[in-house]
């Protein structure tokens, strides 16, 4: 059978034999007492797409009163884009799920310029259903602005609750008792944590850095508060116009190392930062993980391209992005009502950067802390 243009749905149900409210049930899933049996059903749907039958989008949306679109939103900040990885990861998971379920994407920011009250302009106008947010700040006052507009706003990797905001989080503290969990089952007791150093509100950073001090409160780990490199011991302290957590790894390297008695494994905040730390090893002739082990947080696509491949657990953000993204056609759709939270656990995906550590006090390990503290001492601070 040949297409033919302007094909409606008055003429799929006479080339099929059925009533037009037969034909809108099976191509519109429309809603009623219409009752189709699977033979029909079939053969509406094949004549359908022998004929070139697509629904009208603009018909239905007068319907439906939706527009079946998503608005993204990434506040404007220092290295807050869907260009960035991060951003990257979840949008990977937004946009199959939205793909799944037969709804469009709008972004509101791609120039990273546009203001918080053009996702409020946009839902006002029936443009988008609804706005997902990534990386907004926790509390922001634009945020419950939104709110006031509509509760469809679902925020990803968000881990302070605000009013009605439904949230993907995150188990920042699961995290960081994985990665102590793994490194005790290496052997190691004396490990380093390395902590966001810049002067900003990130919640997860906070809780990475008060659950590891938690673990050494406890006796978990070794508890000497020196193997905490935070923005107290990074000086000068890094700003977000820089590229913070090159400069973070590479600091920490150098002050752990160059402890009494060094740490046998260190913790990165991020994966970044274990990233620099890798790197900054290299410059020091450190061999990782024989001279130390090497854990971060957080998967990026950088650990694949470095040289050893860098141990890391997980944030699972491609997956905390589609079911964001379910969440929120959920909420639309009026299956859910708002908040709604959802918690996704850490995984852990094992690099090529931890190994048990080696005897303290073996001779081979005492020549390598002196030939460390001797490399530092001519290579001084490096900034």
């Amino acid at each position: 059978m040949q297409k033919t243009a302007n094909v409606t749905l008055k003429t799929v149900a006479a080339t099929a034999g059925c009533s037009i409210a037969v034909a809108s049930t099976v191509l519109n899933g429309s809603r009623g007492n219409t009752k189709v049996s699977d033979a029909m059903r079939r053969r509406i749907l094949e004549l359908a797409a022998e004929l070139g039958y697509h629904p009208n989008f603009a018909s239905q949306s007068l319907k439906t009163r939706r527009s079946m679109t998503l608005g993204i939103y990434v506040q404007p900040k220092s290295w807050r884009s869907l260009s960035n990885d991060y951003e990257m990861a979840i949008f990977r998971g937004v946009e199959q799920a939205a793909r799944d379920r037969n709804y469009d994407l709008l972004v509101l920011n791609i120039s990273s310029r546009n203001l918080p009250d053009i996702c409020a302009e946009k839902i006002a106008e029936s443009r988008i259903d609804g706005v997902i947010l990534i990386h907004s700040d926790s509390n922001a006052d634009w945020v419950d602005r939104l709110l006031e507009v509509s509760t469809n706003i679902v925020a990803i990797d968000q881990p302070v609750p605000q009013r009605t905001l439904s949230r993907v989080i995150f188990d920042n503290r699961a995290a960081v008792e994985l990665a102590v969990r793994t490194l005790r089952e290496s052997g190691h007791r004396r490990i380093g944590f390395i902590a966001d150093c810049v002067n900003r509100d990130q919640s997860d950073s906070q809780i990475r850095l008060e659950t590891f001090r938690a673990c050494q409160a406890a006796g978990t780990v070794d508890p000497d508060p020196a193997l905490v490199f935070d923005r107290a011991r990074c000086v000068p302290p890094p700003s977000v116009e820089e590229h913070y957590c090159q400069i973070t790894g590479e600091k920490a390297l150098r002050y752990l190392m160059a402890l009494p008695e060094p740490p046998t494994a260190v913790i990165a905040y991020n994966s970044l930062v274990g990233v620099s730390v890798l790197h900054e090893a290299r410059r020091m002739r450190l061999e990782i993980p024989r001279d130390l082990s090497v854990l971060g947080i957080d998967c990026c696509e950088f650990i694949d391209l470095v040289d050893p491949v860098l141990t890391v657990i997980d944030h699972v953000l491609p997956e905390m992005g589609r079911a964001g993204t379910e969440m929120l056609i959920d909420l639309i759709e009026r299956k859910a009502a708002a908040p709604v939270v959802r918690s996704f656990s850490p995984l852990l995906r094992t690099g090529q950067t931890v190994a048990p550590p080696r005897k303290p006090g073996s001779e081979a390990a005492r020549a390598e802390a002196d030939g460390i503290k001797g490399a530092l001492s001519v290579s001084g601070d490096g900034d």
